[in-house]
């Protein structure tokens, strides 16, 4: 049994974590985001006890639906699609929240957001190279085995095209129709040519390979992902399961004398494992305290703009035809997705920090110069960043020399260790459709059989 002093937690929530009489879980899981709350849920229907902490409040991490109160319309600008899997489906069906096959809308329009110029006619890549080098790319992965895709269970010796920057991965492959796709679709990498190949290919991994071919990615049926997490705490708020939002976590040596600590058999953490995080409520231990701290990441934020100026139901795209392979440098924004009401959603990836003020300065010289590439006249009304999320830590890495001495053994061993399992974006990939995969094939059955 785990009592929340080995989380320093006992004043996360004295309402419900510290009380009079000591509450027990099965499992406390901290971090409400995707992966979080999706294994809360799975817990429960296994009938386990689950409480789940989460210091935003909300619960849905990089779920941001925004609500335009002119028109009540709602839409997505952070998590907006997945993969049409069985782990996918019966979450929404349990949850009673439709799905429905994704479209993108916008007509493509591609702008080098850096230096003001115009792109070429879009697609920037022929559809019939990029097929061909998907088909290639596919039979690559097929020397993987399943599990290198689902967590971090790396081959011994780890392959040398692991190791090389992705970007000489495609030429040595003749893979190049991909950059520019993978640049789009998997976000929050900085500069993702530069990346280890190991990073990138576990984000464009088989499932989404799948999904491609065979268009097989789906949305939330009313543009609310919101919705989806919205149920999820309804159904967690029960008599043996809890949700705790604004979590203010504290570290204290023992509960103040009125209240008994609560306790939980085992910890699930889920929350980016990055020093600066864990240290707010983990007690770490000397290997994890190691393991974690030879983490880089990325930075990522999203954001919705108003009064743009762009064209009726235009999509921007970030292309830089004189960079390689197309792929503009970071930081930057991938694109501006036009939704209602004259609003526009926006990703932006950064390799290094940057405050959020800096953020919005870009995004919004970003659509002046768009305006000037594009030579549109300024709107009426000045550009303004009506809503924003910085998502930061976003994809965490270690160097290529940490990966060839064997860092994820140690970072793969650490799961079950002081009763403490660990699942989330940095464990599996960035996509939830991945995530919750993993959850349910190598992190649930190991929880369910460490309480017996």
């Amino acid at each position: 049994m785990v009592q929340l002093q080995r989380l320093s937690l006992l004043a996360v929530v004295p309402s419900l974590l510290s009380v009079a009489a000591a509450i027990e879980y099965d499992v406390l899981i901290v971090g409400g985001g995707s992966s979080g709350t999706h294994a809360a849920i799975r817990l429960q229907q296994l009938g386990k006890s689950v409480a789940l902490v989460e210091k935003e409040c909300r619960i849905g991490g990089h779920t941001n639906t925004y609500k335009d109160n002119a028109t009540g319309t709602t839409f997505d600008y952070g998590v907006q699609v997945l993969v049409n899997t069985t782990t996918v489906r019966n979450l929404f069906d349990s949850l009673n929240i439709p799905l429905a096959p994704y479209a993108p809308g916008g007509k493509p329009v591609p702008v080098d957001f850096r230096n003001s110029v115009a792109g070429p006619s879009w697609p920037v890549v022929d559809a019939n190279a990029s097929a061909a080098a998907l088909v290639k790319y596919e039979a690559i992965l097929a020397q993987y085995q399943d599990n290198f895709f689902r967590g971090y269970n790396l081959p011994d010796p780890v392959p040398e095209d692991l190791l090389l920057p992705w970007g000489e991965f495609l030429r040595k492959h003749d893979l190049g129709a991909l950059a520019y796709d993978g640049f789009l679709q998997f976000q929050g990498m900085g500069n993702i040519l530069a990346q280890p190949t190991l990073y990138a290919m576990k984000l464009f991994n088989p499932m989404q390979v799948a999904a491609r071919k065979n268009k097989t990615k789906v949305a939330e049926a009313n543009h609310n992902m919101q919705a989806l997490w919205d149920a999820a705490e309804q159904k967690l708020t029960s008599d043996t399961s809890a949700v705790v939002k604004c979590a203010t976590i504290e570290s204290i040596p023992t509960p103040p004398p009125a209240r008994k600590p609560s306790c939980a058999k085992k910890l699930l953490i889920t929350v980016p494992p990055k020093l600066a995080l864990l240290d707010q409520f983990l007690d770490l231990t000397t290997e994890e305290t190691d393991v974690f701290s030879r983490f880089n990441n990325s930075y990522y934020w999203n954001a919705v703009v108003s009064n743009t100026g762009f064209p009726t139901g235009a999509s921007l795209y970030n292309y830089d035809a004189a960079a390689p392979l197309g792929v503009p440098s970071l930081p930057g924004a991938y694109y501006f997705n036009p939704q209602v009401s004259d609003l526009y959603s926006v990703q932006y990836s950064s390799p290094a920090e940057m405050s959020d003020e800096e953020f919005k300065s870009d995004v919004l010289a970003s659509v002046e110069r768009i305006r000037s590439a594009l030579n549109l006249a300024a709107p009426n009304s000045s550009t303004a960043v009506v809503a924003s999320n910085n998502h930061s830590p976003f994809g965490l890495t270690v160097s290529v020399d940490e990966i060839k001495a064997g860092f994820y053994k140690k970072f793969v061993g650490l799961q079950s260790k002081t009763n403490t399992f660990w699942t989330g974006a940095n464990w599996a990939s960035g996509s939830s459709s991945t995530i919750w995969d993993f959850s349910e094939v190598e992190i649930l059955p190991k929880i369910l059989e460490s309480l017996g």
